[in-house]
C-alpha cells in the first residue's frame, strides 16, 4: 500500500483566533517589566550609587529570567493552539456503502404460472442472485400486499436475508391487494432511518401501478433515492388457480388472468428515476438493475453515475507533538523561588 502523498504549502492557520490569546499575554509582560524597572528604580533613588552594590543583594534566590521564560513558553503554547500547518497529505476516501430496499410483492398473483415454475418462484431465485451480488452493501427487504411488512431493516447480514427467502408466501399476508404506494413510503422510512442520503428501491411484482404509486415513486425520487422494477410474469398472464387447484374467480364470476402491466411499470420506474426490467432466463436482468444500484445518485430526475472511491486533502499539524515538551519546561517553573 502506497503512503499518502504530501504536499507542501504556505502558512495556515487552522485556528486563527487563538492568537488573539497573546495581546493580553503582551500586555502582562509587558507590565512585568515595567513593575521591575519601576521598584529598581525606586531603591536607586533612595540609596547613594557607592552603597548599592553592598545594600542591594538582588534575586539570588530568584531566577531573573524565569518569568520571561514563562512568558515565552505560554506564546509558544498559543502560537500551536492556533494551529501552523504547511503540509497537505491526500487520503484516499472510499464512498459510503449503498443501500437498496427490495420491495417484494406476495399479492396472490404471484402465484401465477406463466414463468414456470411460478412468478413466486422465479423472484425467489432472482432475489437470491441479487443477494449474492450484495457484497458490502446494505439490503433491506419489505413484503407488502395490502399493506407493507419489515422482514428486514438495512442490514449487511446477506446470510440472515436469505434465509427468510423461502418463507416469502402470499399465505404470510392477512389482507390481499397490492398497494406499492405504502411499500414504497415504508422504503423511505427505513432509509430515513438509517440515515441514507440516496438509496434505491427494487420493486419485484406483477402488480399494476396506480396513480398513487407513481406519486410515491416521485417522492422517492425527490428525497434523493431511486425506484427501478423487476417485472414478473408476461403480458398475456394465465388463469390463477387457488390452493385446491381451481380456477380463481373475480366478482363477476370471471377467471381472473393476471396480466403483467409493463407500460405502467416502466412508468412508475420512469417516475422513480429507475429502471424497469423484464424477468429473464439469464442474468441480463439483474446486470442492469445492479447497474442502477452502483449509481445512487439522483440529478435532473435521473440516475448519474459517481466513482467509488475520491480522494481527500488533510492538513497535517505538527504543532501538539510540542505539548509534552513544553509541559517539561514548564515544571521547571514550580520550583520554590523560581518566579520572583
Amino acid at each position: 500500500m502506497t503512503s499518502p502523498e504530501i504536499m507542501f504549502t504556505t502558512v495556515t492557520w487552522l485556528r486563527p483566533w487563538w492568537l488573539l490569546a497573546l495581546v493580553p499575554l503582551l500586555v502582562a509582560a509587558l507590565f512585568r517589566w515595567w513593575s521591575a524597572r519601576r521598584s529598581t528604580a525606586g531603591w536607586n533613588a533612595v540609596i547613594d550609587p557607592q552603597l548599592q552594590a553592598y545594600v542591594l543583594e538582588g534575586e539570588q534566590h530568584a531566577c531573573k529570567g524565569c518569568s520571561y521564560v514563562l512568558f515565552g513558553i505560554w506564546s509558544l503554547v498559543v502560537v500551536v493552539l492556533a494551529g501552523p500547518v504547511f503540509e497537505q497529505q491526500q487520503l484516499p476516501v472510499s464512498e459510503a456503502r449503498r443501500a437498496e430496499v427490495v420491495l417484494f410483492d406476495l399479492s396472490r398473483s404471484m402465484n401465477t404460472d406463466d414463468i414456470p415454475p411460478s412468478r413466486l418462484e422465479r423472484a425467489r431465485f432472482k432475489l437470491a442472485d441479487i443477494l449474492e451480488r450484495a457484497g458490502d452493501d446494505r439490503i433491506g427487504l419489505i413484503a407488502f400486499a395490502e399493506r407493507p411488512y419489515v422482514i428486514s431493516p438495512l442490514t449487511d447480514d446477506v446470510e440472515t436475508l436469505r434465509a427468510f427467502i423461502p418463507s416469502l408466501e402470499p399465505a404470510l399476508m392477512p389482507v390481499q391487494g397490492s398497494r406499492m404506494d405504502l411499500a414504497i413510503d415504508k422504503a423511505l422510512e427505513l432509509l430515513t432511518g438509517a440515515g441514507v442520503s440516496q438509496g434505491h428501491l427494487l420493486l419485484i411484482t406483477d402488480s399494476s401501478p396506480d396513480g398513487g404509486s407513481i406519486d410515491a415513486a416521485r417522492r422517492a425520487r425527490s428525497a434523493g433515492h431511486a425506484v427501478s422494477v423487476l417485472a414478473v410474469g408476461t403480458a398475456a398472464g394465465t388463469p390463477l388457480r387457488d390452493a385446491g387447484g381451481g380456477f380463481v374467480n373475480d366478482e363477476r364470476g370471471q377467471i381472473v388472468i393476471p396480466a403483467v402491466d409493463f407500460d405502467g411499470l416502466d412508468a412508475l420506474a420512469d417516475a422513480g428515476a429507475g429502471v424497469m426490467q423484464q424477468i429473464s432466463n439469464n442474468d441480463t436482468d439483474i446486470d442492469r438493475l445492479q447497474l442502477v444500484r452502483q449509481s445512487v445518485a439522483v440529478q435532473d430526475g435521473k440516475i448519474r453515475g459517481s466513482p467509488t472511491r475520491s480522494a481527500s486533502q488533510q492538513w497535517v499539524e505538527r504543532g501538539p507533538w510540542l505539548v509534552p515538551v513544553f509541559a517539561l519546561l514548564a515544571l521547571l517553573l514550580f520550583r520554590r523561588g523560581a518566579i520572583g
